[in-house]
């Protein structure tokens, strides 16, 4: 049984977006986000637990730093 229906895409877009899709472009994102959704299960098993997210808060806060220190002063 899959995990997203054709069905569900396209009724969830049309009453969340007012959006109508295609038959088989329902089919292409249903196939795409049951499989995001059935890797999801695997994430514990690759310890990306040293990783910092891109947009976590000791990154945006270095990235900050940078254009800081890169500003010249007010006058």
């Amino acid at each position: 049984m899959p995990l997203v229906t054709p069905e569900t895409v396209k009724r969830v877009l049309k009453d969340v977006c007012d959006y109508e899709i295609t038959d088989a472009d329902a089919a292409a994102v249903a196939n795409t986000a049951g499989a995001m959704i059935a890797l999801t299960r695997n994430l514990d098993s690759l310890d990306l637990d040293q990783l910092e997210p891109p947009f976590g808060f000791p990154n945006l806060m270095s990235g900050a730093a940078r254009i800081a220190a890169k500003k010249e002063p007010l006058r």
